[in-house]
């Protein structure tokens, strides 16, 4: 029983570091381990958070740069005395050798429109070939609201302002639009006297038309010039993961195209490239982890053992591993505390072995040795799990039996322990005959444990008194006749007579 909660123990020293330090030290490495990749992967998404503006505004900055280079290029070829003099008389093919093709070397539009004082037609340009002036009917449509906003401007003086110095801002009117079903950007503006020798009345200016589509011509020129990955035009916003989109608006705030582009992000990159070095650290350490808690378990399990071993042996019989003395007292306290009050439930059996002495004196110590073991393992499977064997001392053992309900109860259990001890007992090949003689105490709950033990003592002096052998089991005349014993060996010892009982 004793061995049994020492292993017991042990099992549980091993639940305990588990509870105590494993499962505390997994806590804190997954709790650090989380926030680690917590702020990793803020820190990474706070980079590309601020990487994504500043992208953003050099993506406004590249489409509102391609505006300015659409006016720009008007303003150069719109400005223009020759010009004035071929749309009078009509010069056609000075208009596309020189206006046309040069503003489609310039600025690469996909269409060019030159309109006379009434909005006729008289030039078209397509993706830089000259084609029928009536082509411009099909966008007149979607270009109108933008002449119509020029005319305007020439109606307030604007044209004649410019004309006469007052203002170098030359009337013009730039903005998105749908043409053909593309979107793209749209500048009109009058050609008009660069050296102010050619006078033109109010309302009487041509115009000049530059049509730009949002391409994957335009997108690729915006990748290549300011290193922009993935760019595109598209009508609507991107839905592909790991695209970012800029509305494009006309005047009146409306979105006509998505600038569609794949940003730079910079933290992202930088945990793709060095998560395998993080989790391979973190596998290096957790290996180190392991290790060190398998040291420390193993550190941990030796000193449960220890701790184990020594409880076990302060508190069992080195020789038979029984309980010894200090536990037998502790449980036979712990007996008579839990026994029902009032009624019989504990006795203590007192073992004394006889010719025990005789088998020591012949066979020699190692012998007696072996038989006190095999006592104890005899005697082992007789008692019940609550009940308690330990060797006191010497040949002494003593049992404590509970849940006893009567005499019969010991009386049955102290004829198997007569039985199994009067078995021979086979011991460096020599049989050895022995007996035990067993004093048996029934006690109420309300019994003391030291008074329990005399009157145990008294029954084992009786049942050797009787022949050895046997079991007594205490009555109250017992201690009767030990005072009369006590009282005659004491005037024997004062008389110095020998003791009749000791001889």
């Amino acid at each position: 029983m004793g061995v049994a909660m020492s292993v017991k123990e042990a099992r549980g020293g091993m639940w305990r570091f588990s509870y105590r330090v494993v499962l505390p030290v997994l806590l804190a490495v997954g709790i650090t381990v989380a926030t680690v990749a917590w702020f990793a992967l803020w820190s990474t998404g706070k980079s590309d958070d601020r990487a994504l503006q500043r992208q953003t505004h050099l993506v406004a900055h590249a489409i509102d740069e391609a505006k300015q280079a659409l006016i720009s290029h008007q303003n150069y070829y719109a400005n223009w005395d020759e010009a004035i003099t071929a749309i009078k008389a009509q010069d056609v093919g000075w208009l596309d050798e020189n206006l046309g093709a040069e503003l489609y070397d310039t600025g690469k539009y996909d269409r060019i429109y030159v309109l006379g004082p009434a909005l006729k037609p008289l030039y078209a340009m397509y993706a830089g070939g000259k084609t029928v002036a009536t082509a411009f009917e099909a966008d007149r449509g979607a270009l109108t609201p933008m002449l119509t906003k020029l005319k305007g401007i020439d109606a307030n003086g604007g044209i004649a302002a410019y004309d006469n110095g007052n203002t170098e801002q030359v009337p013009r009117v730039t903005d998105m639009a749908v043409i053909d079903g593309h979107p793209a950007f749209v500048g009109v503006m009058p050609i008009l006297s660069s050296s102010g020798d050619l006078a033109q009345k109010p309302g009487s200016e041509s115009f000049v038309i530059c049509v730009r589509f949002l391409d994957a011509v335009l997108a690729q020129g915006l990748m290549d010039q300011y290193l922009i990955d993935g760019a595109s035009f598209s009508t609507l916003p991107a839905t592909t993961p790991g695209l970012e989109s800029l509305p494009i608006s006309n005047a009146a705030g409306q979105p006509i195209a998505w600038f569609n582009w794949s940003p730079d992000r910079p933290g992202g990159q930088i945990l793709a490239e060095t998560l395998p070095a993080m989790v391979g650290a973190l596998g290096v350490a957790g290996i180190v982890l392991v290790l060190l808690l398998r040291g420390l378990r193993r550190t941990t399990a030796a000193l449960e053992a220890g701790k184990a071993r020594a409880e076990f042996q302060a508190h069992h019989d080195p020789l038979t591993g029984l309980a010894n003395r200090a536990l037998f007292n502790r449980r036979l306290d712990e007996a008579l505390t839990t026994a029902p009050r009032g009624q019989t439930g504990v006795a203590l059996l007192a073992l004394d072995l006889d010719r025990f002495k005789q088998v020591n004196d012949t066979l020699g110590h190692e012998a007696g040795d072996l038989l006190l073991r095999q006592v104890g393992e005899r005697l082992t499977p007789l008692i019940a799990p609550t009940d308690t064997l330990a060797r006191l001392g010497g040949d002494e053992f003593a049992i404590i039996q509970t849940g006893v309900r009567s005499r019969a109860d010991v009386g049955a259990l102290s004829d198997r322990v007569i039985a199994a001890i009067g078995a021979p007992f086979v011991l460096a090949g020599k049989i050895a005959q022995i007996g035990v003689s067993i004093g048996v105490v029934i006690a109420p709950s309300t019994q003391a444990a030291r008074d329990l033990s005399s009157k145990a003592d008294i029954a084992l002096y009786e049942a050797k008194a009787s022949g050895r052998n046997q079991y007594r089991i205490f009555e109250d005349k017992m201690a009767d006749a030990a005072g009369f014993r006590s009282a005659v060996n004491a005037e024997l010892s004062a008389a110095k007579l020998p003791n009749p009982r000791a001889a």
